[in-house]
């Protein structure tokens, strides 16, 4: 299948959501990796994220250079606490990874304007809440440097595997390098610039995310509600896994760790 496929979707998402750029690429995790492996990050530089996420935030960000920093949730969203981001930035941070979940949400206004006094990059990672929007309608994952997308088989658009990078026009990344980053740190055809990987999506698998994301979103609303609620569920803080307890990666979040606790507890309970 032509190549062409694939720039047809990447066009769609761009001119849909006015992005700089849009690059499909093999899975979510891969959609954080580049990002982060284009900002050069060196031992010791540490990105601000959530314990309360799918270990692969925090795993993208110890693959690219990187030392993940964990700052607590509040405990109304289960988000990323905003209040607290402030006092975990040291010489150190290069940036913050804010993940939005279940269709809500973070402070991103408050977040961007820490990140802008810092001179920090916003990584978003929006793997969970694609079409997810603010109040002032705004889209989750289009409103900092760059946001990051999943198209597992358990999301609301969906190719089985695959996921997305969108690169809003405001970003302070280069584009052209996180793009090369996805096809073996290529510009233009065998010239090589970076250290890359393939993480290109499928073309037939772009056929299949394009076509959904045509649908409206109501409808896909409307298509998850036969489903039935979701029972995904973190049962632990992602610091208390077993390799990151190996490889002494730490954190000190009460209310992420009383969260997943009683999360699941409610969980076994139900017996789910």
């Amino acid at each position: 299948m032509p190549e062409v496929i694939r720039n047809i979707f990447e066009d769609y998402v761009k001119d849909k959501f006015d992005l700089l750029d849009c690059i499909a690429v093999n899975n979510g995790t891969s959609a954080l990796i580049a990002p982060f492996w284009s900002m050069d990050l060196q031992p010791g530089d540490e990105v601000i994220t959530t314990p309360f996420t799918f270990i692969a935030t925090s795993n993208a960000i110890l693959i690219a250079g990187g030392k993940p920093v964990f700052v607590d949730i509040d405990p109304d969203t289960l988000l990323i606490d905003s209040d607290k981001i402030e006092a975990a930035i040291t010489e150190k941070t290069k940036a913050i990874a804010p993940v939005h979940l279940y269709g809500r949400v973070c402070d991103m206004k408050k977040i961007n304007k820490i990140a802008e006094k810092y001179g920090l990059i916003v990584v978003e990672d929006t793997a969970q809440a694609f079409g997810a929007t603010t109040p002032c309608g705004k889209f989750a994952g289009m409103m900092s440097d760059v946001g990051t997308f999943s198209f597992y088989k358990t999301k609301n658009i969906s190719t089985f595997e695959g996921g997305m990078i969108c690169i809003p026009k405001e970003s302070k990344l280069d584009p052209v390098k996180v793009r090369a980053i996805c096809n073996q740190g290529q510009i233009g055809k065998y010239n090589h610039v970076y250290l890359g990987f393939n993480f290109r999506l499928a073309e037939p698998l772009c056929l299949m995310a394009y076509e959904q994301m045509k649908l409206h979103m109501e409808g896909i609303k409307a298509e998850l509600g036969l489903r039935g609620p979701d029972k995904g569920h973190y049962p632990e803080v992602v610091y208390n896994q077993p390799i990151y307890k190996k490889m002494n990666i730490s954190g000190n979040c009460p209310i992420a760790e009383n969260a997943t606790a009683k999360i699941k507890k409610l969980m076994e309970d139900k017996n789910v």
